[in-house]
């Protein structure tokens, strides 16, 4: 039998046993690196937004329809999330800096394309006035100068279309908080006269809160149909699967499981 001796030792080990813990070490290293490229981590950030993003900031989060969505899409590429909660102006400076790779459901502007990547649209929600039945028997608006006189609230950082320009011009009486469901309370209890509000978050809010029923309505017209997007930072290591994240969203379009997760009345 042929034999390897190892001077400093003398010991002698067979020349196939080391063979095989050769080929052993090698295919196990084969494999961890595999692993480890199929499972690249894409860190993903969002404010918390019921029913897109749901949970605590700070933490982890718990769920939500663009969880979901992400969550899927990546599974599908072979890469793994971790989807973390901040305040949104910090969700947009970790873009900046490329401390985090993606920002969920966000629209694309000419300002964010400076510092993002934006993907295919990934869904519509519409964004309406919403009012109190306990305060207003009934509310309809035409045009912009239709809302002078009125208080008016929506969430800071987001956008709502041509309604800031219009405030803007117009001098309308517009307040901002910080998420949508303080905005319901205050319209509910008359410290507001109008919010701003997506048809998602509002019907996500009745499903929950279901002795609103009947005071929350909105006006028919639409103030915006937003579009969402995935946003990538220039910065961070999510850029190079751009391509590959669009074709997943038509694969899923057309398979009807991104129509499925959305669900809750978003219209994809």
């Amino acid at each position: 039998m042929n034999v390897l001796i190892l001077q400093h030792g003398l010991k002698r080990l067979p020349l196939s046993a080391l063979l095989r813990s050769t080929l052993l070490t090698l295919v196990f290293s084969f494999f961890t690196i595999s692993n480890a490229v199929a499972t690249e981590l894409i860190k993903v950030s969002s404010d918390p937004w019921e029913p897109w993003v749901l949970g605590e900031e700070g933490g982890v989060a718990s769920g939500g329809i663009a969880v979901d969505l992400s969550n899927e899409l990546f599974r599908r590429l072979g890469l793994s999330t971790e989807t973390k909660i901040y305040p949104y102006k910090r969700c947009i400076n970790q873009m900046k800096s490329g401390e985090r790779d993606l920002l969920l459901m966000v629209k694309r502007t000419p300002e964010r394309e400076i510092y993002m990547l934006f993907s295919d649209v990934a869904a519509t929600d519409p964004q309406l006035i919403y009012y109190s039945t306990d305060h207003y028997s009934e509310f309809s608006w035409k045009s912009w100068e239709d809302l002078k006189g009125y208080t008016i609230a929506g969430v800071r950082g987001f956008d709502y279309g041509g309604f800031h320009q219009a405030a803007s011009d117009l001098n309308l009486n517009f307040e901002l908080a910080a998420n949508d469901t303080q905005n319901i309370k205050k319209l509910l209890s008359g410290r507001v006269d109008l919010i701003l509000l997506s048809q998602s978050t509002a019907n996500f809010y009745l499903k929950s809160n279901p002795e609103v029923a009947g005071k929350l309505i909105a006006a028919e017209r639409i103030v915006t149909n937003a579009e969402f997007h995935f946003g990538i930072s220039k910065s961070g290591n999510a850029t190079l699967h751009l391509d590959n994240i669009n074709k997943m969203l038509s694969e899923m379009k057309q398979d009807g499981s991104l129509y499925s997760i959305l669900g809750q009345g978003v219209t994809p």
